[in-house]
């Protein structure tokens, strides 16, 4: 059965043919017959519109127009709508306001703020989680001095290491033969001693 809704009838006045592939023309997006496709052949009205292209001069993506557009038009939509490249606005130091770069801006893991290397510490950018840290210290100063007594010193944790050290040397410094209880200063005089007193 031959269905009579497939295909479209070429727009040329003169032809009408009915087509079952047919052409659309780019310029007037109407339907021809392969004989009309180009715009020459059915003598397309908007032909004297002429397609041109400009470069974007930031990413190098190429613009379309038609001689009835402004290509300045074409490209300020561009650059406010589709340019990946627009220029970012430029980071300051909140504090000095210095330029941040990538290799001198520092984020706060506390407070989010972007900040300079020279006040990327707390007390130097005014975080405001600094003044939480201080009001708890000042609520509860008693819980802070007791949990101090019972933790020792680098230095006397250090102090009681040499004195075990010193002990423990003093205690094993000297060796004794097995055999008559001659007291040596080290392990080789004790085994030279066996070896030729008792042997």
């Amino acid at each position: 059965m031959l269905d009579h809704n497939i295909g479209q009838r070429c727009k040329y006045s003169i032809c009408r043919q009915k087509d079952f592939l047919p052409y659309e023309c780019s310029l007037c997006k109407d339907v021809y017959c392969q004989e009309h496709r180009t715009q020459e052949a059915h003598e397309c009205p908007k032909l004297s519109i002429k397609k041109s292209v400009i470069l974007c001069p930031l990413c190098k993506k190429g613009l379309c127009y038609t001689s009835d557009q402004n290509e300045n038009t074409i490209w300020e939509e561009h650059f406010e709508k589709d340019c990946p490249q627009q220029p970012k606005e430029k980071k300051v130091c909140p504090i000095c306001k210095d330029k941040l770069t990538d290799v001198t801006n520092f984020k706060c893991k506390d407070c989010g703020m972007e900040v300079c290397l020279k006040h990327r510490y707390r007390e130097d950018h005014k975080c405001p989680t600094l003044k939480k840290i201080e009001s708890q210290e000042n609520q509860s100063p008693n819980s802070k001095d007791t949990s101090n007594e019972n933790v020792k010193t680098f230095q006397q944790l250090l102090k009681e290491k040499l004195e075990y050290q010193q002990h423990y040397q003093q205690k094993n410094s000297t060796q004794s033969c097995p055999v008559c209880e001659q007291k040596f200063p080290n392990i080789m005089l004790v085994i030279r001693h066996v070896e030729s007193h008792h042997s």
